[in-house]
Order: C-alpha cells, then sequence, then structure tokens
C-alpha cells in the first residue's frame, strides 16, 4: 500500500465525467498462450481475442505475445510475414532483434509484448471523458517474466502504472522493459519505480531514457550512447511490427457514427 500510494502520487487523479472500458487487444501471438477470467479456467489465447480489466494472461516457453491497449478494439490483419522477426539475437534491452530498414514514424498506440513464461494481469483499464480531456487508468500486475512496451503521451490527469511483487512503475510517455524481479530499462521518457530495496526500505527513484535499474544492487547504471541507439531503433521496429497487422477503427460517437479509420502500412508485402 505505501509503494502504491508513493507513486499514485505523483499523478492528479480527475473526478471521470462519462467512464469507459478500455480494450486489451492481442495482435499476435508466437508460440502459445492461455489467458483466464473471473472464472479462474484457463483458456487458448488466439489473435483478435479482446481483453478487458480483470484478465491474466500467460506466455507459454519461448513465445511471446503483442498487445495494443486501446479504448476501442483493433482488427487484426492476418497477413502471413508481416512484421516477422528476423534471428534471434538478443540486445542489451531483451529484445529480439529486428530488420528495422527504412526509419518510419511510430503509430500512437499503446502496445505491449509479454516475453517467454511471462504472467500479466490487467487490473484497472478505463477512459474518462472530462469534457477538455480525456483520462486514462491502466493498471497492470507483472507477476512473473518480462514485458517490453511503448506508451504514447498521456494527459496530466492520467496514469499507467505496472505492479511487480517488490515495487510499481508508474510510466508516462515512454519505451520501456519491465521485470517481475523489479528490473527495469527506459529506452525513451521516464519511469518513476518504488521498490522495496535490498535493505528493506521503500525508496522512490526516477529513471530518464538511457538508465537501467538493477534490483539486485539498487543501483541506476547507465546505457552507453552506442547501446541507447541501437536499442531504441530495435524497440521502434518492433513497435512499428506490431502495428502492421492492425487497423484501428473509430467506435460510434453520441452524435452518430463515426466512420473513420486509420490505416497502418505494413513494413513489408506489396500492399
Amino acid at each position: 500500500m505505501v509503494i502504491c500510494g508513493v507513486v499514485l502520487a505523483v499523478s492528479a487523479t480527475a473526478s471521470a465525467q462519462s467512464v469507459q472500458q478500455g480494450v486489451v487487444t492481442v495482435v499476435r501471438i508466437q508460440g502459445v498462450a492461455r489467458y483466464s477470467s473471473s472464472d479462474n479456467v484457463w483458456h487458448s489465447l488466439t489473435p483478435g481475442t479482446t481483453l478487458g480489466a480483470g484478465d491474466v494472461i500467460q506466455s507459454g516457453a519461448d513465445s511471446t505475445v503483442d498487445l495494443i491497449l486501446s479504448d476501442k478494439a483493433a482488427r487484426v490483419g492476418f497477413q502471413p510475414g508481416v512484421g516477422s522477426p528476423i534471428g534471434s539475437v538478443i540486445n542489451i534491452a531483451g529484445l529480439p532483434k529486428y530488420n528495422t530498414g527504412h526509419q518510419q514514424a511510430t503509430p500512437e498506440q499503446n502496445v505491449i509484448r509479454l516475453q517467454a513464461d511471462t504472467v500479466l494481469a490487467v487490473d484497472k483499464f478505463t477512459f474518462s471523458q472530462t469534457g477538455a480531456d480525456t483520462v486514462s487508468d491502466t493498471e497492470l500486475d507483472l507477476r512473473a517474466g518480462k514485458i517490453f512496451g511503448n506508451v504514447k503521451k498521456i494527459s496530466a490527469a492520467s496514469q499507467y502504472l505496472v505492479k511487480m511483487p517488490t515495487g510499481v512503475a508508474g510510466i508516462r510517455g515512454t519505451i520501456f522493459a519491465l521485470g517481475a524481479d523489479g528490473s527495469v530499462t527506459v529506452l525513451q521518457g521516464s519511469v518513476v519505480i518504488s521498490s522495496i530495496g535490498i535493505n528493506g526500505r521503500v525508496f522512490t527513484t526516477v529513471l530518464a531514457a538511457g538508465d537501467e535499474f538493477d534490483p539486485q544492487t539498487d543501483q541506476v547504471t547507465r546505457l552507453r550512447p552506442n547501446e541507447l541507439v541501437d536499442a531504441l531503433l530495435n524497440a521502434r521496429a518492433i513497435i512499428i511490427a506490431i502495428h502492421s497487422i492492425v487497423t484501428v477503427t473509430e467506435t460510434p460517437t453520441a452524435t452518430g457514427q463515426d466512420t473513420t479509420t486509420i490505416y497502418i502500412s505494413p513494413t513489408s508485402g506489396r500492399r
């Protein structure tokens, strides 16, 4: 409770006038994965499945699961070969390397990749309309394994928290990797972590781009400039690969049907 309170204090909480449940869409699975809901029964997980608060996702050995977190469901296009990984080399951020090709813009959607043997629960995921702004409230529980994520810039009143067995991370507009052991790597933006240290005391640390936190030593170290550049290129390639098979369609508005569709160009293929 103390840990959560420290990180919660960094974000103001707005009173919600109109609360909407967020949607977690499974956009790709490499290997095997499963999920459970309030019935505590495990079900097979497939691309296109939509999940929400109360659901728990588990990736199998040598498997990954890619998710998009949004206020609406994402439509998954099953295009073979699009965004497939090339090679199996692991870089300093623990991410499989991709062929980046030419520079491309990062899509504005929140994404999460579960690495192998990872258990992630969605505790809360809502959007609130306050009139002038949209306030999002995301609370994830990383129970085992490791995740890679990209969070677009959120409003000042919004919060994005990832709980871990020994602490909690508050994330704002960033690219990051988190481990259930408390390890954190920040590639872009900043992450506020509040954790129980090796001496048993609770401490809070702000990590900037290029910072890595080691829970075994409670030490923050810096990536070398060339390591950070390589890791960022690799991370952005993964983000683009995740979006390459997704179409996000707007939901109906209060004044009628909004038919606007946003198409994300694939990174390979002829279209």
